[in-house]
């Protein structure tokens, strides 16, 4: 039987089972924390235009390497190094 316990119901969040929940990293007054959403929705009126543009522009700052040159020089180091030798027990 369970007994009565007091929850403040703004420290939960209440989902159905299997729900997954988004989590965002936020700054607030210097700290970092997380903050959990069940839905799309409230993830998308949380979070501002402007952080919007700086995850864009994070993205967009790979678009300028050229592939082909950045292909080359990994498979050059592929080929360069010597393979780890098998591990003995």
């Amino acid at each position: 039987m369970a007994t009565d316990r007091h929850v403040d119901d703004t420290d939960t969040l209440l989902i159905p089972p299997g729900q997954p929940l988004i989590v965002l990293p936020f700054e607030v007054d210097g700290h970092e924390i997380e903050r959990y959403f069940a839905d799309e929705e409230s993830t998308d009126a949380a979070v501002s235009e402007d952080d919007l543009q700086l995850a864009m522009d994070a993205i967009g700052a790979w678009s300028d390497l050229d592939w082909d040159e950045l292909e080359g020089a990994l498979e050059g180091n592929r080929r360069d190094m010597s393979p780890t030798p098998p591990i003995v027990p």
